[in-house]
């Protein structure tokens, strides 16, 4: 098992030594996970579990999640406008589907002829859905897989497409859980030139609750040599507000870059509001997320 294991590794490594794009992967518009630092592998199931963690679903409390999330990312830098919409349905004691999409719009640009005459503009941008699975083996372990779809235009002329996957584990007892999984898995992406690697990575988290405070830390690898890593601290009053701060060490180059974050998180009768705001960051600071969903 151990070999199949490093030979399992060894492959994804390979397939992820090309140059590596589809940064759209990694961004999954969440106020609740960025709110948490991004420590969220296995703190448990929200609207966006499919791309936080699929098999968190089977083991959720709540039986229905669906959020909405409108926010700007990276003001300071790319200025990106993200929609999103998320959503999972435990269907017994043993399966559970989710869904999720969103969209990253770029700031529009000018196109200009060989002359240089404005004849228009244009719009980058990446859409990304997914559908995922979710598995109980057990009162206490389960199993998730996702199947993703990616379109991303960089240029009037540059547009590509491709699909890929993740396998997730996780494990919750009591006021414990651990989360472990492979992210990304899929074909490199062309925008009709050279291919280019997708984000794959392999992630860890654990997660404790307790007197209304949950505590939650991950570890993600970028197959491609990068290491990322989040703590989140949230704390929940009444079961109305939550309060939620976290830290995320990232890559500015190759992936998400380092930031602190402020969440809040209100809830009554099923309906609930989240937001978040990163800070202490060049490239991500004053990110500002929001979600409104409904749970029962």
């Amino acid at each position: 098992m151990k070999r199949f294991f490093v030979i399992l590794l060894s492959a994804l490594s390979a397939l992820n030594a090309a140059a590596q794009t589809a940064s759209a992967l990694l961004i999954v518009p969440d106020p609740v996970a960025y709110g948490r630092g991004g420590a969220v592998v296995a703190a448990g199931a929200d609207a966006f579990a499919v791309d936080n963690d699929a098999a968190a679903m089977s083991l959720s409390e709540d039986t229905f999640d669906v959020s909405v999330i409108y926010g700007r990312w990276s003001p300071k830098g790319v200025d990106n406008t993200v929609l999103g919409l998320g959503a999972y349905y435990r269907i017994n004691d043993k399966f559970a589907l989710g869904l999720s999409g969103r969209k990253l719009q770029d700031q529009p640009y000018e196109i200009t002829s060989a002359s240089g005459q404005v004849t228009g503009s244009f719009t980058p941008g990446d859409f990304v859905a997914g559908l995922g699975l979710s598995y109980a083996c057990t009162d206490e372990l389960s199993l998730g897989l996702t199947g993703r779809f990616l379109s991303s235009k960089i240029g009037v002329d540059a547009s590509g497409r491709t699909f890929a996957a993740d396998v997730t584990a996780m494990y919750a007892k009591d006021a414990f859980s651990a989360a472990l999984g492979v992210c990304n898995i899929g074909a490199p992406l062309s925008y009709g030139g050279a291919k280019s690697s997708l984000p794959m990575l392999a992630k860890a988290g654990a997660a404790y609750s307790v007197g209304g405070f949950t505590a939650s830390a991950e570890a993600d690898y970028l197959f491609s040599g990068v290491l990322m890593a989040g703590l989140g601290l949230e704390y929940t009053i009444a079961e109305i507000v939550s309060l939620r701060g976290g830290f995320h060490y990232g890559n500015a180059a190759e992936a998400v870059s380092t930031y602190a974050s402020l969440g809040l998180g209100l809830q009554y009768a099923g309906v609930h509001f989240d937001a978040a705001f990163l800070l202490a960051s060049k490239t991500l600071g004053n990110t500002l997320m929001f979600g409104l969903g409904y749970a029962f």
